[in-house]
């Protein structure tokens, strides 16, 4: 299950009333029992006194009981935040219904665009928070998808050598990640060759650059950054090639980072 998004209360306030302005609009009784699977809050649901009443008879009171209901199952486990989120399909919904919300919520993966100001991720769990976010503006807005990937995975770069007592420069990003594999003992010219199936390992590595090369040249031509507004035409589907692959290449950066302190 993804991650929880960290946010202050205010935050969290307006995402929990987004929540259930999108459930009061579409829900039938059958979505809440398909909500109380994935939640396995079948007794905060079906137990509740008035709520599914309250829907069936369209009572005055309906809204304010799903408030009730979400706080309890976020309650009973946090990350049933985004299991909501995702069954729902939040940021899709406000996009198209309630696009101011929709910005005030998950505009802050705009920041990951800012290459002058360099966000740190820190930690395995600080990116995966970031990949949802990239994630959940596929289908809505894939150019911003495609743009926050590049430079997030700019930041883990970048947030690898700082650790490591190196300051990045204005190297690009293919020069940065040839810097980071050496840091890290990613570097195919330092592999011992009698680790067995060398070569491999070897082309495997070399590719890295091409995956990366990739990302910052489709980001220059189809997402947002360089001051660009206009829609460039890229499909979600595409997008989600780029997000993927260039998500599971910073969360090996990471992982394989955080190997390296446990170890020293």
């Amino acid at each position: 299950m993804n991650p929880v998004i960290t946010m202050d209360q205010k935050q969290r306030n307006k995402l929990v009333l987004a929540i259930k302005r999108c459930i009061a609009a579409k829900f039938t009784s059958s979505d809440w029992d398909e909500l109380a699977y994935i939640t396995e809050g079948h007794d905060v649901i079906n137990n509740h006194h008035r709520l599914l009443r309250s829907l069936l008879f369209g009572d005055d009171d309906y809204e304010g009981h799903i408030f009730g209901v979400v706080e309890e199952l976020i309650d009973k486990n946090p990350s049933n935040l985004q299991a909501i989120i995702d069954y729902i399909q939040l940021p899709a919904w406000l996009s198209e219904h309630h696009p101011k919300d929709y910005y005030e919520i998950y505009g802050h993966t705009q920041a990951l665009l800012d290459g002058a100001a360099h966000t740190a991720i820190t930690n395995s769990f600080e990116l995966n928070q970031h990949i949802v976010r990239i994630r959940q503006a596929v289908e809505t807005d894939p150019e911003l998808a495609v743009g926050s990937i590049k430079e997030m995975i700019e930041s883990v770069l970048k947030t690898i050598l700082e650790a490591n007592g190196e300051i990045p420069g204005k190297d690009d990003l293919n020069q940065l990640l040839k810097r980071t594999q050496k840091v890290i003992k990613l570097d195919p010219n330092e592999l011992d060759p009698n680790t067995r199936g060398v070569d491999i390992v070897k082309r495997t590595l070399s590719n890295l650059s091409q995956v990366v090369i990739g990302i910052d040249e489709l980001r220059n031509i189809y997402g947002t950054g360089h001051g660009r507004t206009k829609r460039s035409g890229i499909s979600s589907r595409h997008a989600r090639l780029v997000v993927g692959a260039g998500a599971a290449l910073a969360i090996f950066l990471m992982e394989t980072f955080e190997y390296h302190q446990k170890k020293t």
